[in-house]
């Protein structure tokens, strides 16, 4: 949604009427999952790499990659720097085209019309769960990423970490 946002504010500035825009945020603070991830959660790479457009991400003086306290103050000062217009919290409901070719973006108590919307959801808040076969004749207990915390709540458990993405290759780490 940031990253969105930063070619809508430089087009403002160009252009004698001004497009509106808004960037619907379901969480109460800049951050997102960020604040809400494991313990140790951390970027895959150094902080030069995760900028988002026009500024880049300070760099990380610490051990190994930033935490991800560093993420979530980058992102509420970029937030701050350009002014982007955030409302929150609002969870979209659906979107609907209207007669006249618009959008209704309708986030129950609030709605807006748009000519255009884009979709920068991530998953944290409606977690995907892939198909694996056997999993639901599992009688063990079942994580997703988003109820991972912390090792030491997994203490003389055996666990297999099933997906290789950037999260399972840290939790996986995380628990060895």
């Amino acid at each position: 949604g940031l990253a969105t946002a930063y070619p809508l504010l430089r087009a403002n500035r160009r252009r004698a009427t001004p497009l509106s825009y808004v960037v619907l945020d379901d969480r109460d603070g800049p951050g997102a999952a960020w604040r809400d991830g494991w313990d140790s959660l951390r970027l895959f790479s150094p902080a030069g790499y995760s900028s988002l457009p026009g500024w880049p991400m300070p760099p990380w003086t610490g051990e190994g990659n930033p935490p991800a306290s560093h993420v979530v103050a980058y992102l509420r000062a970029y937030e701050e720097r350009y002014d982007v217009p955030v409302a929150r919290p609002v969870r979209v409901r659906h979107v609907t085209e209207t007669d006249d070719g618009r959008l209704l973006v309708d986030a129950g108590a609030r709605a807006w019309r748009a000519r255009a919307v884009v979709n920068a959801t991530g998953t944290w808040s409606a977690p995907f769960w892939p198909a694996v076969p056997g999993m639901r004749d599992f009688a063990g207990r079942q994580l997703h990423t988003h109820d991972y915390r912390r090792p030491a709540d997994h203490a003389g458990e055996r666990v297999a970490v099933v997906g290789g993405g950037n999260s399972g290759a840290q939790i996986a780490a995380d628990l060895a």
